[in-house]
């Protein structure tokens, strides 16, 4: 466990000494949610609500939801693993005293914590100021997004890591990579609330660990939710948090007996 601790800190301190990439990153997430926020008020086009959602719990969902909790490239992980492959780097990991999916979440982590101290905060405090954000429907409720936003992390690094280990039998992790891409863009509600999908495909998606990753925090927040019901659906969450616990693990202990070194 401190081995995996001190991974993370490194992770940390290394985003941290970038920091004219920093400032590129904050300059790149006040555009991106300036955006947002401009397609929703062209599209609500000063009405009131549309489907008794305000347009101020839109520019809340597009502020907090496209820098806390969507704004986070979990693709990186795959490119990762896909270079750590194709280099054979991956033979090392072997003789290090922790699984390389823990590694990994470890170092995702580190750079994950950093990303939203550095950039996610100063994004929704200057957003925030011009725009107004929405508080969170009760205390209870904002509460209980601390512990959503602590499960979509997880949800959303396994994920990746999940993904990532399936370049083992891919071998090329770019159709992974935009796979993953792909899904979250539609399945997380990152880009549109799952309250706004047809039927049927708002169904899939609340079937899918992914709504985990945006939707479900934003509509804690925003008391789409009671907070009975919130409590329900953190304990669903947990339980896909270890399914995708337990995949990661079955897939690195298979990819294990792929590892084939050719070389130095």
């Amino acid at each position: 466990m401190s081995a995996l601790l001190a991974l993370m800190l490194a992770s940390f301190r290394t985003e941290a000494m970038h920091r004219l990439q920093t400032f590129v990153m904050i300059l790149g997430g006040l555009v991106e949610v300036f955006a947002r926020i401009s397609i929703w008020k062209a599209v609500y086009g000063g009405r009131a609500d549309v489907d008794g959602v305000s347009l101020d719990q839109m520019i809340a969902y597009a502020l907090i939801g496209g820098t806390l909790l969507s704004s986070w490239d979990s693709t990186a992980v795959v490119r990762d693993v896909g270079a750590t492959i194709r280099t054979g780097a991956i033979a090392s990991t072997l003789l290090r005293p922790a699984s390389y999916p823990l590694m990994l979440l470890a170092q995702q982590l580190g750079a994950r914590l950093f990303s939203m101290m550095a950039v996610s905060l100063p994004v929704i405090l200057v957003m925030g100021l011009l725009y107004g954000l929405e508080a969170p429907a009760s205390v209870p409720h904002g509460v209980l997004f601390i512990f959503y936003l602590a499960l979509s992390t997880l949800i959303l690094m396994l994920t990746g890591i999940i993904v990532g280990l399936l370049a083992f039998w891919v071998l090329d992790a770019h159709a992974l990579e935009w796979l993953l891409r792909g899904l979250l863009a539609v399945l997380s509600g990152g880009l549109v609330p799952l309250w706004f999908f047809p039927a049927g495909l708002a169904g899939i998606a609340h079937a899918l660990p992914f709504s985990w990753i945006t939707y479900q925090p934003m509509a804690v927040y925003l008391g789409r939710l009671d907070f009975g019901a919130s409590l329900a659906q953190l304990l669903i969450g947990v339980v896909w948090l270890c399914i995708l616990g337990g995949i990661a693990t079955l897939l690195w202990s298979r990819a294990c007996r792929l590892v084939v070194v050719q070389g130095g």
